[in-house]
């Protein structure tokens, strides 16, 4: 009599304890879960600058600015500063870089004693005959002897005048100016037409 009806009452206690070994299961993964810890995402590389290095060949102090490279993940990008130099008051003062200027035999020069120096002007300005300048007759002038020669000249000629310069062992960039226009110091044989004037100063005329 009790075989038939057991069975039924053995499936409903099955499916019970299924339902109560999956609840359980359940509440266990739900609390694992509330439990795993989380990971901080990692950080963004941040950009990197690194100085370029410096060229092996000197260049010349024209105030050219240092470059630089700013790297980021998988990107290099070149920058330059920029350049750090002062602006000539004179826009003509300096030298040009890049340029040679007219040949020597185009280019007319004269020179001018100032100093006490018999024969100075004469002696310098048979070296830039030698040179292949055009050169015209020396002359004196008056005033205060200058401590440091000059090298003058006219709009055009600043290549030519900084070329004289170097080649009398002065600086192209801080001993050469514009033509001065009072020409009165230089007295009536002063050629107005000269390219380039050189203004005789106590440490050429005294050179041996």
């Amino acid at each position: 009599m009790n075989g038939p009806m057991s069975r039924p009452n053995n499936a409903a206690a099955i499916r019970g304890a299924l339902l109560v070994i999956v609840a359980v299961v359940v509440g266990i993964y739900l609390l694992r879960g509330t439990d795993t810890p989380t990971l901080d995402p990692s950080p963004s590389a941040s950009p990197t600058t690194v100085q370029a290095a410096e060229n092996e060949v000197g260049a010349p102090d024209d105030g050219a600015g240092t470059a630089t490279e700013t790297t980021l993940p998988g990107i290099t990008v070149a920058t330059s500063s920029p350049e750090d130099g002062t602006a000539a008051d004179d826009a003509d003062a300096g030298t040009m870089v890049g340029f040679e200027g007219r040949p020597n035999s185009q280019v007319s020069v004269q020179v001018a004693n100032s100093t006490s120096v018999r024969g100075a002007a004469g002696r310098i300005t048979d070296i830039l005959k030698t040179k292949g300048f055009i050169t015209q007759s020396p002359i004196n002038m008056k005033g205060t002897p200058l401590d440091r020669t000059r090298v003058h000249y006219k709009p055009g000629n600043i290549i030519e005048a900084g070329n004289i310069a170097e080649l009398l062992g002065l600086d192209a960039k801080n001993d050469v100016y514009k033509m001065p226009q009072d020409a009165a110091a230089l007295g009536d044989k002063f050629e107005k037409d000269v390219d380039v004037l050189v203004a005789l100063g106590i440490d050429k005329a005294s050179a041996e």
